[in-house]
């Protein structure tokens, strides 16, 4: 662990004297991440998996409340107009044929390759060699699709729409966390359920 952090905090200073003090930042906080999901086997795909497949939810749940503190955080920024001294703007794209047959086929992938993209790259830098080749026909699919992205993005699609400019952002946070809120109660209630209620609720007075 110590060899780890020494080698990262090496790389960090060197990419802070050849380029910058951003992009030495930037390589430290991806480290950071890649270190804390893969100490905690945090992964988007595997919390669907056993929330459908073994009816555990506590993943599914750590989703919904990391969801809910992203959108705080950004929805401020947005409002803001800027972040740390960078201009801040809102990435809208309308939902159509290739946004539906692309979460099919990237569904499909994560289900054959055991992994979406972060919970592949952690598992390939924590020495899974099995992973490697995910993460290979994950770049191949990519350049792929990205050679004939015009093609896709003539196909039909709907308008694209803004929360926050139909409802002003407090509104459009409210309703996103609103919605984060009703699908934790969902599946605590669900668990709940599917184990004895003792067990989700306390007899106590206390």
């Amino acid at each position: 662990m110590g060899v780890g952090l020494g080698v990262l905090v090496a790389v960090g200073l060197l990419i802070q004297h050849t380029a910058s003090t951003r992009l030495a930042l930037l390589f430290v906080t991806g480290a950071a991440l890649g270190i804390v999901l893969y100490q905690s086997l945090f992964g988007f795909a595997s919390a669907f998996r056993v929330r459908l497949g073994d009816g555990l939810s506590a993943s599914f749940k750590a989703q919904l409340i990391m969801l809910g503190v992203a959108c705080v955080v950004f929805f401020l920024a947005l409002a803001g107009g800027s972040l740390f001294g960078q201009t801040v703007t809102g990435f809208v794209s309308p939902f159509g044929v290739s946004v539906a047959v692309g979460s099919f086929l990237f569904g499909v992938g994560m289900r054959l390759g055991g992994g979406c993209a972060s919970g592949t790259l952690f598992s390939v830098g924590g020495g899974s060699t099995r992973m490697v080749l995910t993460l290979l026909f994950f770049i191949v699919g990519s350049v792929i699709v990205i050679m004939h992205l015009a093609w896709w993005s003539r196909l039909p699609s709907l308008p694209p729409i803004s929360l926050v400019s139909m409802l002003s952002w407090p509104l459009a946070l409210a309703l996103n966390i609103a919605v984060f809120a009703t699908a934790h109660l969902i599946v605590a209630r669900r668990r709940c359920r599917r184990n004895s209620m003792a067990a989700c609720w306390p007899t106590s007075p206390r």
